[in-house]
């Protein structure tokens, strides 16, 4: 509340992080786009945004089943010349991105995209950002380390994402300050044993 950066040590949390939710969100709707769920999210996220109200008039074109195909139809009809002209930008890019999920491997698929979108800048601004910035690092990691297990392809990477969070195997997210910062650090007395501080 008074501004004094601070700093604990997370084993938990990583994959509730909106940035990180906001990339394998990405990743679902890049393998299937017919998620409707995912695919409003990543609509409304920094890497299109979207609005609410946006998103609501996409939805009342047509009487498709699926959202994507609201979409489409909003970029070939819509009555908002702005919004459609957004829809079909939205719909050429995410096809660029399904062309390059069948021939790059996860890892640099999601290393193209993000540095494409200025994600990594846009995430940084944001408050806590270097952290923010890390747990994103840490996901496109985790992408380089599954590959390196012999798996391979979108799919799985995203099946193997979820086996870690249905068994809770949490990374917790990244630690970005080092031993000498200047902040305030928040441990439980398990995790201050040995150390010693001037003002606890």
């Amino acid at each position: 509340a008074r501004g004094i950066p601070s700093h604990q040590m997370s084993q938990t949390g990583y994959f509730g992080t909106s940035e990180v939710q906001t990339v394998l969100g990405l990743c679902h709707v890049i393998d299937n786009p017919l998620q409707d769920i995912p695919l409003a999210a990543v609509m409304r996220s920094m890497f299109f945004n979207f609005t609410d109200a946006q998103l609501a008039k996409i939805r009342l074109v047509g009487q498709a089943a699926f959202f994507y195909d609201h979409v489409t139809a909003y970029a070939m009809k819509g009555d908002d010349p702005l919004l459609r002209e957004k829809c079909s930008s939205f719909l050429q890019r995410f096809e660029t991105y399904r062309k390059m999920a069948r021939h790059l491997s996860v890892h640099d698929l999601l290393d193209e995209i993000l540095r494409e979108s200025g994600y990594l800048n846009l995430v940084r601004a944001l408050p806590a950002g270097e952290r923010r910035l890390a747990n994103v690092e840490m996901l496109l990691q985790h992408a380089a380390g599954f590959e390196r297990m012999s798996y391979q392809g979108l799919f799985s990477f995203i099946r193997y994402m979820e086996q870690l969070q249905k068994y809770e195997v949490d990374y917790g997210e990244a630690d970005v300050t080092g031993e000498h910062e200047n902040v305030v650090r928040i441990m439980s007395i398990h995790k201050s044993k040995g150390l010693e501080f001037p003002i606890v």
